[in-house]
């Protein structure tokens, strides 16, 4: 609702929000798994508001010199206060993220240069730690075209987040490096006159120093402390030997808050379908598991703060445990937007690198269903998860046609519902919901297979 302002990060519509679905898993019968038996895990945030008067980039060549805007020139990536920092040099054109991983052991020394990068890290965070290693001052990220840099603008908003230091939480999403997002404008003239600038940036040779060029990135920050919470709500097990145990489910149920107005003005992105969806599949499947079978093992759902700001939330838990890895058995993670039909094919992101996978595949086959494995990325909640050795998986509804629908109609389905990321993602009366039960339906069977049934396993790496 608009009242809730967008549920931003830290901001009363998210606590309002918070109380919501503490109070709802109490109404269910849950337990309280927060803080001295409550409902909430505190997540200690710092945000740093950028101060545009402050934030420029210039970009220096033989007898010219052209500066750009914070905002419309670029912005600054997600940060910490190690990375939200100025950072300068000659700028060096090395290809994507997967080159810089391909060719580690043939990159020459990089101290004091400026790494234009083809796209964002993604999965390939190791490039970013390997750059820095490098000597690299930072990094701007080309991005291509002007819809996709105003996702980004949109969804970065005017201040970053990041948790306090003293938690002693490591980010999955945050690289370690100062980074920037070009606007294309600036693409275009960090790559003029570079052989195959005319294409796509991947298509540029892999390494290309701009030599004799030079570039100066300014950031200014103004930080302050920002409370946030994790909401966590526990079933118990029903055998005995199990119920020590948990099976976790996880959603985030705050958004981006307040962010740039779209062409009518709007300026609430509410997040319906991400991630209020998700949240609202947390409850229900809650119910659903009050009904028999009940679940042998206990079940925990845990709706996560921060997770557009960078896995706050859920890198913070993986610091901080409710209940360790060792009595964790698996993770499911529900954030992929609202399917407006149901689908008869599934992404299990993740699932090859436990038995999880072969699981969530075999639930799926036994509906009827088709399912892969895809791999795991530090795109939502689930990934935290992975890094403290707990099998988990992010259900994600495939590309292909709904059930019973031509793929033409199920992508005009799609096109007029997804508004991912923009204000017009709000609750609709006449959204066709049947595409949200199926997707909780897939998660609860999932839920009930695990909670019952073998503990999943990690697959070690070859």
């Amino acid at each position: 609702h608009d009242l809730l302002e967008g549920r931003g990060t830290g901001r009363r519509g998210a606590d309002v929000a918070a109380l919501y679905l503490a109070t709802e898993a109490e109404r269910l019968g849950l337990r309280g798994a927060g803080l001295n038996g409550g409902f909430f895990q505190p997540v200690p945030l710092i945000e740093a508001t950028i101060d545009s008067a402050r934030t420029r980039l210039v970009l220096t060549g033989p007898g010219t010199s052209e500066e750009f805007a914070y905002g419309t020139g670029f912005i600054p990536n997600v940060g910490t206060a190690r990375t939200l920092v100025p950072f300068a040099g000659e700028p060096v054109y090395v290809g994507s993220a997967q080159d810089v991983l391909a060719a580690r052991d043939r990159l020459p020394p990089l101290v004091g240069r400026v790494i234009l990068l083809a796209g964002m890290f993604g999965s390939e965070g190791a490039a970013a730690d390997t750059l820095r290693a490098r000597g690299a001052s930072g990094v701007i990220h080309l991005v291509g075209d002007d819809e996709r840099f105003q996702l980004y603008v949109r969804s970065r908003g005017p201040s970053r987040m990041f948790i306090a230091e003293a938690a002693g939480a490591v980010s999955s999403f945050i690289p370690d490096i100062p980074a920037v997002i070009a606007s294309p404008g600036l693409e275009r003239a960090l790559l003029a006159g570079l052989p195959g600038a005319g294409a796509p940036t991947g298509h540029l040779a892999r390494l290309i120093v701009l030599a004799g060029r030079r570039i100066e990135v300014s950031v200014g920050i103004t930080t302050r402390p920002l409370p946030a919470r994790n909401v966590a709500a526990l079933l118990p097990g029903t055998d005995p030997l199990l119920a020590d145990e948990v099976v976790v489910y996880t959603a985030h149920y705050d958004h981006l808050g307040l962010s740039t107005p779209d062409e009518r003005g709007d300026s609430i992105y509410n997040g319906f379908s991400d991630d209020a969806a998700g949240a609202a599949m947390l409850l229900v499947i809650a119910k659903a598991m009050q009904s028999e079978p009940r679940p042998a093992r206990s079940v925990l759902f845990l709706f996560l703060t921060g997770e557009e700001r960078g896995l706050l939330g859920s890198d913070y838990y993986a610091a901080h445990p409710l209940f360790p890895p060792t009595r964790t058995a698996a993770g499911i993670n529900l954030d992929a937007g609202a399917p407006p039909a149901p689908g008869v094919s599934w992404r299990i992101a993740g699932g090859g690198l436990s038995t999880l996978g072969a699981v969530a595949i075999a639930v799926a086959h036994r509906a009827g269903w088709e399912a892969q494995v895809a791999p795991a990325s530090p795109n939502s909640d689930y990934f935290p998860l992975l890094r403290i050795g707990v099998p988990a998986v992010f259900l994600v509804p495939g590309p292909g046609a709904f059930e019973g629908m031509t793929t033409e109609s199920s992508n005009a389905l799609r096109r007029r519902w997804d508004h991912y990321h923009q204000p017009g993602d709000h609750w609709f009366a006449d959204f066709p919901f049947s595409g949200l039960v199926r997707y909780a339906e897939y998660a609860y069977r999932l839920g009930l297979e695990v909670a019952s049934g073998p503990r999943p396993a990690i697959i070690p790496p070859r």
